[in-house]
């Protein structure tokens, strides 16, 4: 069985809502997950960060003037 995973998110913001505060707070949010996760993760300091930098490589080729795709 495959697990449920997040294909497409939908902000919807309210009037006057600055969409950069939005954008750090779900920054932070995702920050948070990968954290908690390479805790958990049975992983060395080196395979770690392995692990974020090749997060990294994939945000660097997936963006287009400054938005990531």
């Amino acid at each position: 069985m495959r697990k449920n995973a997040v294909r497409q998110i939908v902000l919807h913001t309210a009037a006057g809502q600055h969409p950069e505060a939005l954008a750090d707070r779900v920054s932070r949010f995702h920050a948070e997950i990968i954290e908690r996760r390479l805790r958990h993760a049975n992983l060395t300091a080196a395979q770690k960060i392995a692990v974020l930098d090749g997060i990294l490589s994939n945000l660097r080729t997936r963006e287009r003037d400054g938005i990531i795709r």
